[in-house]
């Protein structure tokens, strides 16, 4: 179990969970590593797990209309994530999530959290916990992206996630930022 060391990190850090509790929540988590460019969830599939990912980097994203990738959000290490809407509702996800580089995921199948909440019923607060802040995360993280020019959207993603700027593809910043690649590759040209 000591793989799972951040993820126990993770929920000791809420202060909520005795040691025993975070070891018997553990255990109902599975390990998934997935390759570059493999997927951990794909649209039109039912999101049946909430992932924790320990290490690597992900991309979130939605195809538009016209077939384009646009990224919504990427996942970085020691947070959580999922496709609410797809998870909540069991319905199929419009959400893709597939992995930039490498990563080890530890995830919690629906069944699995339902038998941890009947055994540790403030688990189910700690989730939920764990929810708001993710989505504090992508809404503090989202919210650059409404103002200023795109030059100044890019210089704060490259201050405020310089892991991101440095292991992400080009393509998947631009769309991210709602811009073209080309336009991204002038900004950093004239910018650096």
């Amino acid at each position: 179990m000591e793989e799972f060391q951040t993820l126990k990190n993770k929920f000791r850090d809420t202060q909520l969970l005795s040691d025993e509790e975070i070891e018997q929540v553990c255990l109902h988590f599975s390990m998934e590593t997935l390759g570059k460019n493999q997927y951990f969830l794909e649209a039109g599939k039912r999101c049946s797990r909430i992932g924790y990912l320990d290490k690597g980097i992900l991309c979130t994203f939605v195809h538009d209309r016209e077939g384009n990738e646009v990224v919504k959000y990427f996942v970085e290490d020691q947070q959580f994530f999922t496709d609410v809407e797809s998870y909540e509702k069991e319905k199929p996800a419009r959400l893709n999530i597939f992995a930039l580089t490498e990563a080890r995921i530890f995830y919690i199948t629906r069944s699995q959290k339902q038998q941890l909440q009947e055994k540790i019923p403030k688990s189910n607060y700690v989730f939920k916990s764990f929810a708001a802040d993710a989505l504090n995360r992508m809404i503090q993280n989202q919210h650059f992206l409404h103002v200023g020019t795109a030059v100044d959207q890019y210089r704060h993603f490259m201050e405020y996630h310089p892991n991101l700027a440095q292991n992400v593809p080009l393509k998947y910043i631009a769309s991210y930022l709602g811009i073209t690649q080309s336009s991204l590759s002038r900004i950093r040209n004239q910018w650096m």
